[in-house]
């Protein structure tokens, strides 16, 4: 086995851009703008609660204040003892009720906004353009979508509100130290001030080395699901020690990454946390010298008050550490999910999108030109026209640009230059929706959903009957292995459908894009890995499919293509030859060459 020394270790896409700690917290905290109401309330139940909280000690205070000339004697206890134990013990019941009630009210409000930006980042993720998807590989989106999510949560169930309970109640303890007698609050004011700067300041570093553990984990996390989705190449090419080593160098950064913000936590933190505990000695040392000065009952009462008050201030600090973990945590992992919400890369209607006509299907690629964000020119010039009901064949070496072409009918990509026009509209003109039911696509790879064969028939159109399910599966020659399999139309298709074989699962996919009765139907190298007799098979399908429809069919095999009204040649990205299948035999060398090597191949043992 390789040393994983040895192992390169894939840099990431692009490289982050640097966030802002207080942009990030401004945007955190606008997510709980849509609740304005209900966060109102719940911020309205932790100043209740602090303020009976704070009461609790400035009550003690009182109840022993006023046992003033009293002690050592025998006299009665006053009534305004009486009335003071009788508040205080009424204070501590409704501060418990008031705990618990806001406690409930803070975690569902919480749930409610983690769940709304989770929400917007996977309608996000569903509207940005493929480029998006192209730089992004799936890993990476996954980690995106729980372990940054996860983090970003804590946010809104525990930092936003745990700040304001601190802050409460340690401003509250500040300003009644302050009542109390001038020298407590000083004192105390300054403590604390200098305790939340140290720890925002170390905050902050845990901030940066969080962003850092987060990318690490994105590429775990991307060699993980590779590695997964790729399992049988893996193994086909015996290649499991080097994977196995490459994951072991992306695991090592990663925990190297994470120890070293662990070390930090765990050290540095706490000695900045820890500076608070000498306030209770300070508070003993000054209630001692006021008392010296001037004994009695109502000095020791203010001594324990404010005492009280430290200790209610310290067990609210007791989760300081635990806050600015998590919130440094939340802040790196919310500034990348607002990565993703930021990108402005979507595919967008037009303010007054235009109307197809109710029946058509002509087909116009005019001029068209194409170029990827990395710079690479795929068309350039591109001039096609299928009228309504035609078909068009498009062959061409890996590379001309065959798959780019179609994929930029249905918007999945727009020309750089060029227009795309379906019944005399620019594509770019209707409303997204509206053209993604026009056009129906059958891709390479046959993906099918952990759900029932009906299900994934009907998923372009979820409302479709039972009879046009089943009509459009006879029409995709795929009734006889449905009928076939143990439950039929409502047998479940296990995760991409491996249950089924490739032939089978490809043609429930033209079954899919049938149900939704598209007007243009794209067929991309459709039957590219199955045999020939699946393949015969399979244009049966098609070709009912294709029936009254626009069709364009992408195939490497002229016999895929001979039926279509006209074949398009594509060289380098552009129309190096157009016509029938016999034109094209005599007048396209590129043409001529396919079918005579796939006629050569038919002939071989």
């Amino acid at each position: 086995m390789t040393a994983p020394a040895a192992l390169p270790v894939a840099a990431p896409a692009t490289a982050a851009p640097t966030w802002r700690t207080s942009t990030v917290l401004r945007r955190l905290i606008g997510r709980f703008r849509p609740y304005r109401l209900r966060t109102a309330g719940v911020l309205a139940l932790y100043l209740l609660r602090s303020a009976l909280e704070l009461s609790v000690p400035w009550m003690l205070g009182r109840t022993l204040g006023s046992l003033d000339g009293l002690v050592g004697s025998h006299a009665p206890l006053p009534d305004d003892f009486r009335r003071n134990a009788i508040l205080l013990s009424a204070a501590m019941l409704l501060r418990s009720l008031a705990q618990f009630v806001v406690v409930v009210c803070a975690a569902s409000l919480g749930q409610d906004v983690e769940n709304r930006l989770r929400s917007d980042l996977f309608a996000q993720v569903m509207r940005l353009r493929f480029r998006w998807h192209d730089e992004n590989r799936s890993g990476k989106t996954i980690a995106r979508s729980l372990r940054d999510m996860e983090k970003a949560k804590g946010f809104f169930r525990e930092v936003a509100f745990g700040w304001i309970e601190i802050g409460l109640v340690v401003i509250g303890v500040v300003i009644l130290s302050f009542v109390t007698h001038w020298t407590y609050g000083a004192t105390l004011g300054l403590l604390f001030t200098v305790a939340f700067l140290a720890t925002l300041v170390v905050g902050s570093r845990i901030g940066r080395m969080d962003r850092a553990v987060s990318d690490a984990y994105d590429r775990v996390t991307t060699s993980l699901e590779e590695n997964v989705a790729g399992a049988r190449v893996v193994r086909a090419f015996g290649r499991e020690p080097e994977e196995i080593d490459r994951f072991e160098v992306r695991l090592g950064s990663f925990t190297a990454a994470w120890k070293g913000l662990a070390r930090f936590w765990t050290t540095i933190l706490p000695i900045v946390n820890q500076g608070t505990v000498i306030a209770i000695p300070l508070a003993l040392l000054m209630g001692a010298l006021r008392y010296a000065d001037a004994p009695g009952p109502e000095r020791l009462g203010e001594a324990l008050a404010v005492l009280m008050y430290m200790r209610t201030a310290r067990d609210r600090m007791r989760p300081l550490t635990r806050l600015v973990m998590s919130g440094q945590e939340a802040v790196a992992s919310a500034s990348r999910v607002f990565e993703v919400l930021d990108r402005d890369d979507l595919v967008r209607g037009p303010a007054e999108p235009r109307r197809l006509p109710a029946k058509g299907g002509d087909l116009r690629i005019e001029g068209v030109g194409f170029a990827y964000p990395n710079g690479r020119q795929v068309l350039d010039g591109i001039d096609l026209h299928v009228p309504a009901g035609g078909s068009l064949g498009l062959l061409g070496r890996t590379g001309s640009g065959k798959t780019s072409l179609v994929h930029l009918i249905p918007r999945f990509y727009d020309p750089t230059r060029g227009r795309i026009l379906l019944d005399g509209i620019d594509v770019q003109d209707l409303d997204p929706a509206d053209l993604a039911a026009a056009v129906g696509l059958v891709f390479q790879e046959p993906f099918l959903f952990s759900a029932t064969v009906a299900e994934n028939v009907a998923y372009g159109r979820p409302g479709a009957t039972r009879e046009r399910i089943v009509e459009c599966v006879r029409l995709a020659a795929a009734d006889a292995f449905v009928s076939a399999l143990p439950k039929g139309y409502d047998t479940m298709v296990g995760e991409r459908g491996v249950s089924l074989s490739g032939g089978q699962r490809q043609r429930l996919t033209i079954a899919r894009a049938l149900v939704m009765d598209p007007r243009v139907l794209v067929f991309d190298d459709a039957t590219a890995a199955v045999d020939a007799a699946t393949e015969r098979e399979l244009f049966r399908g098609i070709r009912a499919a294709a029936a009254g429809r626009t069709t364009l069919v992408i195939s490497q095999r002229t016999t895929s293509l001979r039926w279509c009204d006209r074949i398009a040649v594509l060289e380098g990205g552009r129309v190096a030859a157009l016509g029938t299948h016999d034109e094209l035999l005599r007048t396209s060398p590129l043409y001529r060459e396919v079918h005579e090597h796939q006629a050569l191949e038919r002939t071989l043992p």
